[in-house]
């Protein structure tokens, strides 16, 4: 019987971090998928939308013929680049050395694991198991799933056809992108939230620009509203919602909670707590109640960004491998592909006296910047937020073409511990959007000593 150090059931984001960290470390590490290596990440999720999205905005992309976007073609390149992403990750792991083997991974105790695939079945020795499974779209009961008609989000690009008409029930990061990238096909869109904002937990100014950003670009927003009603109506859907609004879709896709994958772990059998949305249940070390057995990423139950499922595969891969770390959330910053893209991290200055802090802000406008006129971007700010006692900074949130890579620099300081006044001395041009940075960590500093004048 083969033998490993570690074994990872699912290779999506979280299970290929955690295999790659191991193996990184010495530990000999065999990596069970099911499908194909990518998992959701890759193949049905944040990628394909990312690609999509990128190509639709580049214009010597070829899929735009006068207002007509060739949707085949597009979906067909957006396959085909995922397909070549899987294969970089399946070589990714050989080269690191990991063991892959294809078929669905059954732990039948904390040092066991039966792979069952298509011709044989056998079992393979572990010390540890990190469970990696992912997760599955949750419905609406009054609103089943009916192909092609109404569909989860995971299922969005298996129909090339544009729809005139779609509604996006369900806001949050994911259902903003997907907003953006219907309206550049040239769909109508609808989105929905049964709560008032399109997010819950983020700085109240993100949350105004993006609501402004997409009612600019003609998307409905239906926010605080629940779905009353719907019916097929020739070739469309009636909706009522219970507010009275009504309105006709083609295409209605449910960007809703999710369903831990664990029905076939036989977790009761294992030991293995698992909660009401069959999500696993972990403590602060991703730790299951079964000692030696970790779970990461959407299989426990939160909403899977790859950000947040790579560090927590590194940190149960250090965990199995005797280390003691706990996951910091505030570390890993939220980015959201919208167009301007917005990234946050850590805390907002509202928000910083829950977590012990004085929170105080610098806010630069895009359009006050020296960049926005040059490439003619108006829309967009940068915000620095610091600790007004030790002027240390906490968070940042922008809203920039390039948000999402510019935020690693916040992610950074957070991490070491450093003042805003470090930000000051950033070497890029007043031409380029790090300007934005620079300036907001200006504002910033001049509050923290306002702040000590009156301590």
């Amino acid at each position: 019987m083969e033998t490993f150090d570690i074994i990872v059931l699912g290779a999506g984001s979280a299970g290929v971090s955690a295999a790659l960290r191991a193996a990184d470390q010495g530990s000999k590490v065999c990596i069970v998928e099911q499908e194909k290596i990518g998992g959701s990440c890759i193949h049905k999720g944040i990628y394909p939308l990312k690609i999509g999205l990128g190509l639709l905005r580049n214009k010597e992309s070829g899929f735009n013929f006068n207002g007509y976007i060739d949707s085949e073609k597009l979906f067909h390149k957006i396959t085909g680049t995922l397909q070549l992403l899987s294969e970089l990750w399946k070589q990714r792991l050989a080269e690191a050395g990991v063991t892959i083997k294809i078929g669905r991974g059954l732990p039948l105790s904390s040092g066991l694991v039966q792979v069952i695939s298509n011709d044989k079945t056998f079992d393979i020795a572990t010390k540890k198991i990190i469970i990696a499974t992912g997760s599955s779209p949750g419905s609406i009961p009054t609103i089943p799933f009916e192909r092609d008609i109404i569909v989860p989000t995971d299922d969005v690009f298996k129909n090339h056809s544009i729809p005139d008409r779609v509604f996006i029930v369900g806001a949050e990061g994911y259902g903003c992108e997907l907003s953006s990238f219907y309206q550049m096909l040239g769909s109508k869109v609808f989105i929905s939230s049964e709560h008032s904002r399109l997010f819950l937990d983020q700085d109240p100014e993100i949350q105004n620009n993006l609501e402004q950003s997409l009612k600019s670009l003609k998307v409905k927003l239906l926010l605080g509203k629940k779905i009353s009603s719907y019916f097929k109506n020739n070739g469309m859907i009636d909706i009522t919602l219970a507010e009275g609004v009504k309105f006709q879709t083609e295409k209605i896709i449910l960007n809703l909670d999710r369903q831990g994958n664990s029905e076939n772990l036989e977790c009761d059998t294992l030991g293995v707590r698992v909660g009401g949305n069959k999500e696993i249940l972990v403590n602060d070390k991703l730790e299951t109640s079964v000692p030696g057995v970790f779970a990461v990423g959407s299989i426990t139950g939160r909403r899977s960004r790859s950000g947040i499922s790579e560090e927590e595969g590194k940190i149960a891969a250090d965990n199995a491998m005797g280390k003691n770390k706990s996951i910091n959330y505030d570390w890993i910053p939220f980015t959201f592909f919208t167009k301007p893209e917005v990234a946050t991290v850590g805390c907002f200055a509202e928000q910083a006296h829950y977590k012990g802090f004085r929170g105080v802000e610098g806010f630069a406008k895009s359009e006050h910047l020296d960049f926005s006129f040059l490439g003619e971007i108006k829309d967009g700010f940068f915000k620095i937020v610091a600790d007004a006692r030790s002027g240390v900074i906490i968070g940042g949130q922008f809203v920039s073409p390039n948000a999402s890579q510019l935020i690693s620099l916040v992610v950074l300081a957070i991490k070491k511990g450093m003042k805003v006044g470090a930000f000051l001395s950033l070497a890029n041009g007043k031409s380029e959007e790090i300007e934005g940075i620079r300036e907001a960590a200006r504002l910033c500093s001049k509050a923290v000593k306002k702040q000590h004048k009156t301590m």
